[in-house]
This record gives C-alpha cells, sequence and structure tokens, in this order.
C-alpha cells in the first residue's frame, strides 16, 4: 500500500492493463460466436394441389328490404355418409418422416443454440463477475491509497503540529532567554549605574570637599590679607593722624572720608573728599597731614597693593 502511495504510476498501468484484457477477451468471445454462427435450415412445405385464388369480394350492393319471411318447410335430410381415410401413398411416407427428421434436427440446432447461448451469458456472466472482482479490487486498492494518503496527511499534519510546538518551545526557550539576559544587563547596568552614581557621589563628595578646602584656604587667605590690609591702613591712619592739627575750636567728633590714589611705594597721586565733617578747617587739616605722611605704609606685594591700595578710603574723627 506504501508502495501504492509513493508510486501512483503503478495504479495507472494496472487498469490500463485490465482494461486490454476486458478488450482482448472481449473480442475472443464474439469471434468465436460469430464463427460458429449456426445456419438454420430451410423448411419448405410441400402442397398436393394449389390452393385457391383468393376472391376479391364485389362492393355491396344495395338491395331493398327484404321481404317478410315465409315459412319453410320441413326438410328431412338423409343420414351422413361414413367416409374411410384415404391411406397415405409411399412418397407421403417418406416426405412426413423427412418433416419429422428436419424438426428433430431444427429441435437440436435450437438446443445447441440454446446451450451456446447459455455457455455465452456464462461466460459473460464469469467475465461480469471477474470485471466486478476487479473493479471491487481497484476500489478497494483506491480505498487503501485514500486510507494511506488520509494517515499520511494526518501524520504529516501531526509533525507540523509537533514541528510548530517544538518551533514555539524553542521560540519560548529562546524569549526566556532573551529575557534572562535583558534582566543580567538591566541588572549589570543598574549596578554600573548605582557604582557610576556612588563614583560620582564620591568624586562630588571629594570636590565639595575640595572647594570647601579651598573656600576655607581662600577665607583664610583673605583673612590673613585683610588683616594685613588692616594693618596698612591702621599704620596710615595712625601715621596721617599724627600730622593732623586740629582747628582750636573743634567741637564735637565729626567724620571726615577720604578717597586716597597711591602710587608703588606709598607715594601719594591725589586725595580727594569724599565726606565733609562739617567742618572746612579740620577737613583742610586731615588733607594736608596725608600729604605731609607720604610715602604712606603699603604691602610690598603689587597684588595686595593693587586690590587694596592703589584706591582706599581714609575715615577720620577727631577723637579716636
Amino acid at each position: 500500500m506504501q508502495d501504492a502511495v509513493n508510486d501512483p504510476g503503478r495504479v495507472t498501468s494496472g487498469v490500463l492493463a485490465l482494461a486490454v484484457h476486458l478488450v482482448f477477451f472481449a473480442l475472443l468471445v464474439f469471434g468465436i460466436s460469430w464463427q460458429k454462427k449456426i445456419t438454420l435450415p430451410v423448411v419448405v412445405d410441400l402442397w398436393e394441389e394449389l390452393p385457391p385464388p383468393p376472391r376479391v369480394e364485389a362492393p355491396p350492393r344495395v338491395e331493398p328490404p327484404p321481404a317478410p319471411p315465409q315459412p319453410k318447410p320441413k326438410v328431412v335430410l338423409p343420414p351422413p355418409k361414413v367416409e374411410t381415410p384415404p391411406q397415405p401413398t409411399q412418397a407421403e411416407i417418406e416426405l412426413r418422416e423427412k418433416q419429422r427428421k428436419e424438426r428433430e434436427e431444427q429441435v437440436r440446432l435450437q438446443e445447441e443454440q440454446k446451450r451456446l447461448e447459455a455457455e455465452k451469458r456464462r461466460l459473460e456472466e464469469e467475465e461480469q463477475k471477474r470485471v466486478e472482482a476487479d473493479r471491487r479490487r481497484l476500489e478497494e486498492e483506491a480505498r487503501r491509497r485514500e486510507e494511506a494518503i488520509r494517515l499520511a496527511e494526518e501524520l504529516r499534519k501531526e509533525e507540523e503540529v509537533a514541528r510548530k510546538e517544538q518551533f514555539r518551545r524553542e521560540e519560548e526557550s529562546k524569549r526566556r532567554e532573551e529575557e534572562a539576559r535583558k534582566k543580567q544587563e538591566e541588572e549589570r547596568l543598574r549596578l554600573a549605574a548605582v557604582e557610576e552614581q556612588r563614583r560620582r557621589d564620591e568624586l562630588a563628595r571629594k570636590q565639595r570637599e575640595a572647594e570647601e578646602a579651598r573656600q576655607r584656604a581662600e577665607t583664610e587667605r583673605r583673612a590673613a590679607q585683610q588683616k594685613v590690609v588692616d594693618n596698612y591702613k591702621s599704620r596710615i591712619s595712625e601715621k596721617v593722624r599724627s600730622r593732623v592739627v586740629l582747628p582750636p575750636d573743634m567741637k564735637g567728633n565729626p567724620e571726615a572720608i577720604y578717597e586716597v590714589i597711591l602710587l608703588p611705594g606709598g607715594d601719594v597721586l591725589q586725595v580727594t573728599l569724599r565726606k565733609s565733617s562739617g567742618v572746612p578747617a579740620y577737613d583742610a587739616a586731615v588733607d594736608r597731614a596725608i600729604m605731609a605722611a607720604q610715602p604712606l605704609p603699603v604691602p610690598t606685594d603689587p597684588n595686595l597693593f593693587q586690590e587694596h591700595f592703589r584706591k582706599f578710603n581714609l575715615a577720620f574723627r577727631p577723637k579716636e
């Protein structure tokens, strides 16, 4: 059955071979029947005398209506004569014997014809049975072939379902592996991000600490610098104050503020009164004392001088 499914050409060739055999058998049967065709004998009827010619009836005549019937006289018939049958002649006896034999031969030929026809019907029935058996066999083979095809199709579908299920499982496994890989990658990135954030926080902390240290150092430097600046400004104020000659009618303790521009080395370039004390004599006395006190004491650091002593303000009160 599997060979028939795999080689459908064998079934076709078998059907063609069966058809050729059927045609050959039909030709053989009909050929034999034609050759054995029996010619029936010709039966001839012998007549002692010719039959009378057929009567040609004349057209009916129209007769007058009959007269009323007259009573018939009674007729007394004579008794019938008894005739003896004629004896057959020798020729009639031979003819009758010949006709009997011919009838018997005809009966025999008819029986032989019936026997031949019965044999022909038997052969035809056997051939029909054989054809029917071949048809059933071919139908059974076709059914088996269809069953094999159906089973093969079911097997193919089952294999297809199994293949799809295997593919689905493989895809599911790949998906799970991909999800696990993504989770691992996300965890790695999260840890890397946490580490990067920790490093950044550590760097920021260090930068903040460095900035705080720098600011502290700058504050300390500025404090030390301011201390130096205050020291020099205090020395300048003392030197200028030592040369101030207060007016005799000075009253109160008013404040006068001056803007002083110095040259490197402490020489006074310009003095400008920014706020008057209200006593012009005192304002003029302080102005003269600033000019008289030069060179004023200034630091040797040019940056410090440029920042704090190139131009600065001095405030004076009479009572300090």
